[in-house]
């Protein structure tokens, strides 16, 4: 018989791999899917209306109040009264202060205050409302500052006192109207006893333990740029005076609900600890009733105390290294 031709092993592999292939070709396709239904699609949420806040601030800043006032006018007409109006609103008022037109500040302020007070008649609450809070804290920072210009220091005092007992809260608005309290009345008076509600690092001392002491109280908060950057200058003032007696304490308060508070205490440590280094481990306070009693809106705020217990300064701002140097040196004589 005559020999069967011997067929190339790649070639029988190639052969077997191409009927393989066609027969998988060949296999009857699998049924497709039903088509789910697609989900309708949710409307996007309207997009907010822009604040004209900056535009009014920035026509103020150059003096501009009758362009800062068409800005809001203009905002008006778009989006109606809305919180955002109401703030620009504080602003004119503020504004119209600060370049001394006095009657149309007394009038914006009114404006805002009986807007205010119309909205909480309707339900409105300062403490879910910000705007409201805010605008209504501006207009009566204003008519004090109006007041105090106009008919003296006793009256701006005055309106101001009736006003934090009108509002027992929210905390913001009761931090902010002790501010201007204290701009108005803390100089020149004994200085107000801290409570320590929760601390960081080594128990603080009370006010009364660092009688004899100058004391620099700086009130903070963790998370603020103008403290961070004030660090360096601070720092650098204590160190040279590190063979005085002068004590520096820091305050701040919790921010955060109860349930958030021993990571919120952790993140003051951790910030101080990376940030602060330079002023070192001094005492560190947390408490919300010393923050509102030294009228803590902006931080950082600083209270320099004499030996004799004396507030000689209260400075609700952030302060160059040669303006922390006089005030220190005043405390130290």
């Amino acid at each position: 018989m005559p020999a069967c031709p011997m067929i190339p092993r790649l070639v029988l592999t190639a052969t077997l791999t191409t009927c393989m292939a066609m027969t998988a070709t060949a296999q009857p396709p699998a049924a497709p899917a039903p088509a789910m239904p697609a989900a309708p699609a949710m409307p996007a949420a309207p997009a907010a209306p822009p604040s004209p806040v900056s535009a009014i601030r920035n026509k103020l800043s150059a003096g501009d109040l009758l362009s800062a006032e068409s800005v809001l006018e203009v905002h008006r007409e778009k989006n109606g009264e809305d919180g955002q109006w109401l703030v620009g609103l504080s602003w004119l008022a503020r504004g119209a202060f600060m370049l001394g037109d006095m009657d149309r500040a007394e009038r914006y302020a009114k404006q805002v205050r009986d807007e205010c007070a119309r909205r909480m008649a309707n339900g409105a609450a300062l403490d879910t409302a910000h705007d409201l809070e805010i605008a209504l804290g501006a207009a009566i920072e204003t008519d004090a500052q109006r007041l105090e210009r106009t008919k003296g220091r006793k009256a701006a005092v005055q309106m101001v006192r009736a006003e934090i007992a009108r509002y027992p809260g929210p905390t913001t608005l009761q931090l902010r109207l002790h501010k201007r309290l204290n701009m108005l009345t803390l100089a020149g008076t004994p200085a107000p006893a801290w409570v320590t509600e929760d601390f960081v690092g080594e128990p603080p001392p009370a006010l009364d333990a660092l009688k004899g002491k100058p004391v620099v109280l700086f009130l903070w908060y963790e998370g603020c740029g103008d403290c961070k950057a004030q660090s360096a200058s601070l720092a650098r003032v204590l160190e040279r005076r590190k063979g005085s007696d002068l004590r520096c304490v820091a305050i701040t308060r919790y921010y955060d609900d109860p349930p958030k508070r021993a990571a919120e205490k952790a993140r003051i440590d951790s910030v101080w600890t990376a940030v602060y280094s330079g002023v070192g481990p001094i005492p560190r306070v947390i408490s919300t009733a010393s923050m509102i009693t030294y009228g803590v809106s902006s931080t950082p705020t600083f209270a320099f105390i004499d030996r004799k217990g004396i507030v000689r300064r209260y400075t609700p701002t952030r302060l160059t290294e040669a303006e922390l140097d006089r005030a220190i040196d005043d405390i130290l004589r």
